[in-house]
């Protein structure tokens, strides 16, 4: 009864950083990653350092996750892929990562098709789909990667968020409304404990809404 599942698909266009993210969150090297070309599924049982926090008195801080990440290539011609891992695997929550220096129109496209393919996993009736949309309880959580690229300011983060993304953003949550909505910014490649605490602090988020504490 002490170990949760915790399950998350990570979409992105290529370089933006996905399969890094999954290694940190396995705890392996991020040497020598090449781009992922089919869907990965990754798993390890972990402990949120966010459990550290807790009472002696509380279960959580005894807990363990078994965690699944759902690595997809993020090669544009690959898409297709993110549809078959939504409708394959029941993740928790749906990451998806921005890369500050690509061009912010494909990013987009790659946004805005997350969303589309995620709506096709809930009715083949596209009216159906629609109306199960906003009743749904999915996690989508907006990641911006590489922060130390934008001098590991959470306000520039923001501002590239609002400047670039906000209206596929805004329509995805129309879509979605009653759905968990949240952005954070990361850097990966970052092993400083500050960047743990970020990083963990995602998969709190999204442990949170899935089992309410």
């Amino acid at each position: 009864m002490l170990t949760r599942d915790l399950s998350v698909t990570i979409l992105g266009n290529t370089g933006a950083g996905k399969s890094t993210l999954i290694r940190r969150l396995k705890g392996e090297s991020i040497e020598d990653i090449s781009p992922t070309t089919s869907i990965e599924v990754h798993q390890k049982t972990i402990r949120l350092r966010s459990q550290s926090y807790k009472s002696a008195l509380s279960l959580e801080k005894y807990r363990s996750y078994r965690a699944r990440a759902i690595d997809c290539p993020g090669d544009m011609s690959l898409w297709p892929y993110w549809k078959k891992a939504l409708a394959d695997y029941n993740t928790n929550g749906i990451i998806f990562l921005i890369d500050p220096t690509q061009d912010s129109k494909v990013q987009i496209d790659a946004l805005t098709q997350v969303s589309n393919y995620y709506l096709m996993t809930l009715d083949d009736d596209v009216v159906r789909a629609e109306r199960k949309a906003r009743k749904v309880k999915a996690i989508f959580f907006l990641v911006v990667n590489k922060l130390d690229l934008l001098d590991y300011s959470k306000g520039k983060a923001d501002q590239l968020i609002k400047e670039h993304y906000q209206t596929a953003w805004s329509h995805l949550k129309e879509r979605y409304p009653s759905s968990g909505h949240y952005w954070e910014a990361i850097s990966a490649i970052d092993e400083s404990e500050q960047m743990y605490e970020n990083i963990d602090g995602i998969f709190e988020t999204i442990k949170r809404e899935i089992y309410g504490e």
